[in-house]
């Protein structure tokens, strides 16, 4: 994962987490009882899902790199 990979993925990590608040504090805040439970949930699910779009990006990531590598060893056995 080069850096500007790892930026980008990071981004749109820190953007699902604020997505998941705003959605959180419209339309399931007022399902909790107690406040802080609420904030407690909210944060969880917002960190679960942004590190896990955080790790699929990577993953991803990684198969293309490996994929491109395959292929440039192909190409360069069939010159041999």
């Amino acid at each position: 994962m080069s850096f500007s990979q790892g930026w980008d993925a990071g981004f749109k990590s820190l953007l699902i987490y604020v997505g998941v608040v705003f959605f959180w504090l419209i339309f399931l805040e007022k399902l909790f009882a107690d406040q802080g439970t609420s904030v407690l949930a909210m944060n969880i699910a917002g960190i679960a899902l942004g590190l896990g779009f955080f790790l699929y990006r990577r993953r991803a990531c990684k198969n293309e790199r490996a994929a491109a590598e395959a292929e440039i060893a192909a190409l360069l056995a069939e010159e041999r």
